[in-house]
């Protein structure tokens, strides 16, 4: 009989030490921890724990071909994943972290290869979550920052949309209510200029164009 996944309330804003030390546990041994965040609930897993970025695959359906999305906790942590930033990345950075705006950029040398799909790029972001960066803080980690559902599926913003989604296949759920943002985040990729955007969310492109010089932003 397949294992039935832990289920553990959470407060989002004020998270008590014991939970995030539950999910700390589960990820340093190679765990799956769905939590929200201030965008969808997402499923993390250590990023430098290969076993544990393939179960993100296995358990998503995602294609092998689709990089993984990372959270990172600070902005010091950027160059432990990314290399040669360019400085409206920066400019961005600066404006929209913590927040929904996840930059492409390219990946560092000893980012695994299933979270870049052999791409050698890497979608980051610090979210505007009290939950996920004492998650981070305590792992000292980054973490896969991917959405808890099937590949192509509904957006999760409750631990029913996780659960009916995933199933059993995650070992740990936080259940912080509903995500409060409900929007998955904009990504813009920021490997070449004009910077490009693969998805609007929940940061427009008129406000990223406020942020960015006439010409940096690739709007079509």
């Amino acid at each position: 009989m397949a294992k039935k996944t832990r289920i553990t309330p959470v407060d989002f804003m004020r998270p008590d030490p014991a939970v995030i030390g539950e999910a700390v546990a589960v990820l340093r041994r190679g765990g799956l921890v769905a939590f929200p965040t201030d965008t969808l609930y997402a499923l993390g897993a250590d990023l430098f724990k290969p076993e544990a970025v393939a179960r993100v695959l296995e358990v998503k359906k995602r294609s092998q071909d689709k990089p993984i999305p990372v959270f990172i906790g600070t902005m010091e942590d950027v160059n432990e994943v990314a290399r040669d930033l360019p400085g409206a990345a920066w400019q961005l950075a600066e404006r929209f972290w913590p927040g929904p705006l996840t930059l492409v950029l390219l990946a560092a040398p000893n980012i695994p290869e299933a979270v870049t799909a052999g791409t050698g790029t890497i979608g980051i972001r610090i979210p505007k979550s009290h939950l996920t960066l004492e998650i981070l803080a305590a792992l000292d980690h980054p973490i896969t920052g991917t959405s808890a559902n099937r590949s192509g599926g509904v957006d999760p913003v409750t631990v029913a949309d996780v659960v009916r989604g995933l199933g059993n296949r995650c070992d740990l759920i936080l259940d912080g209510g509903r995500a409060p943002g409900g929007i998955a985040s904009t990504v813009l990729d920021c490997t070449e200029l004009p910077f490009r955007i693969i998805r609007e969310g929940a940061i427009t492109a008129q406000a990223l164009g406020t942020v960015l010089s006439k010409g940096t932003l690739r709007l079509s």
